[in-house]
Formats: structure tokens, C-alpha cells, sequence
């Protein structure tokens, strides 16, 4: 049986009119067994045409979600926005969501996610965290370097996949899960308490992480187990074994 194919989104650069990844992205999904699609910033139209040939979905991380899409208005410590980019990966989430369409969501792509199903995140953690005392989320070492530990909760698809109940990771984000969507539920949190893991329990594998697994499975290989779920469960629904 040949490869599923993966669609990968990319991040666009307005300014130079650019789509571009990283290749841990990319890497990752070829190193799981599966063949990977870079999705740039065309019209979600013509995106969704895509969905006959796509098996799975990976949703990659970058700039803040314009929250006009969450029903909030800006706040000064809101970052770079890309509205472009927003419409057409929340349109491609809802469209696999509803297809049952195998779903990896990283950083970013958690909380677009939460946000395509009609949840909410936070801006700006620091500002709007009101739940005790943050730990540091945008790390200041190198991309590949569990910075805090994440601990996950038993049973759930994410302690399946990665086989452990604790583990370090990285962290490069400023916003986050705030009320979560109906369909999912949380299942890993940092020690402060925001959430850095959701899967949903109704769907064939629909899961988000708050870190950046694909800067960190050359080091730490059970990382690339979340790469491994998301092109097993594609195979399945492609019709293999």
C-alpha cells in the first residue's frame, strides 16, 4: 500500500509573500512512514479540493490567531496576526473534523484547533493568566530543549502514544487554551496549570500539543510517536491495517 498523505500547513509571510515550514515538520512525517503535502496559502476553496487525495492533517505552529475568529477584540499585548492563514486552517480543521479526518495540532495548531470547534485561548498568557504563578513559556535555550515538564493524564490517547504519564518539553508560545471546545478534552498540563495537551474523545484521532515535537524527535525519539499516531491513524482510515 502506498503512503498516506499528509497535508502540512505552512506559515505565510505576508510582507514577502511567502509560504515556508520548517523541515522538522516535514522530516518527521516521512521518518512515521507517511508522505507529506505542503498546503501554502491559497484560497480555502481551492484548499479543500484537496481534501479527496489528503489521509491526515497536521496543523504546524506560528503567530498569534486574530481573535476577531474567537469573538474577542485585540489587546495590546496580542502579537503578529495573520488573518489569511487563520481563515484557511480553521476552514481545513472543520472540514476534517467533519470527515474524521486524523488531526495533529502543534502549538499554533492546538489552539486553532480549540478555536475552529468554538473555543477560546488566551492572548497573551501573561497578562491574562489569573490562575497563580506562570512559568516561563517562551524559553530562552536551544528549540530542541525540554524546558518544563508536561504531566499527562492516564488513559488518555497522548500517554498511549508517548508512554510516559510525565515528560519535558519545549516551550515557545505566549497564547494558550483558555476555554476549551466542547468536543475535546484537556489531557496534559504544565505545573502552573496551562494546558498543553488535548485530544477528542469522539473522534478517530484528533489530538493538539502546546510544544514543538518536531524541533525535538532527533533527541528525544518518543517525540516522533506523535507523528507515528497521526500516520497510523491515517493509514486506517486510507483502508490499510
Amino acid at each position: 500500500m502506498s503512503s498516506p498523505i499528509i497535508g502540512v500547513t505552512c506559515d505565510y509571510d505576508v510582507e514577502k509573500q511567502t509560504s515556508q515550514l520548517h523541515r522538522g515538520y516535514y522530516d518527521a512525517i516521512v521518518e512515521a512512514g507517511g508522505l507529506p503535502v505542503l498546503i501554502p496559502n491559497i484560497h480555502k476553496e481551492k484548499a479543500l479540493e484537496l481534501f479527496t487525495s489528503l489521509d491526515g492533517l497536521l496543523l504546524t505552529g506560528g503567530n498569534d490567531v486574530e481573535p476577531g475568529f474567537f469573538g474577542e477584540a485585540p489587546i495590546p499585548k496580542l502579537g503578529f496576526i495573520n488573518p489569511f492563514r487563520d481563515s484557511l486552517e480553521i476552514s481545513l480543521c472543520r472540514q476534517a473534523m467533519k470527515q474524521d479526518m486524523p488531526v495533529l495540532g502543534i502549538c499554533r495548531g492546538i489552539q486553532l484547533m480549540n478555536i475552529a470547534m468554538g473555543g477560546t485561548i488566551y492572548q497573551d498568557l501573561e497578562s491574562q493568566w489569573t490562575s497563580g504563578k506562570l512559568y516561563k513559556h517562551s524559553q530562552q535555550a536551544p528549540d530542541w530543549y525540554g524546558s518544563h515538564e508536561v504531566e499527562l493524564e492516564k488513559d488518555s490517547k497522548l500517554i498511549q502514544l508517548l508512554g510516559v504519564e510525565k515528560l519535558r518539553t519545549n516551550s515557545f508560545h505566549h497564547q494558550a487554551i483558555k476555554k476549551l471546545a466542547p468536543c475535546f478534552k484537556a489531557t496534559a498540563w504544565c505545573g502552573d496549570g496551562v494546558v498543553e495537551g488535548i485530544e477528542s474523545p469522539s473522534h478517530t484521532f484528533a489530538v493538539g500539543v502546546q510544544w514543538h515535537p518536531e524541533k525535538m524527535w532527533q533527541r528525544d525519539e518518543k517525540m516522533l510517536a506523535l507523528f507515528k499516531g497521526l500516520v497510523s491513524a491515517s493509514i486506517k482510515r486510507k483502508g490499510g491495517l
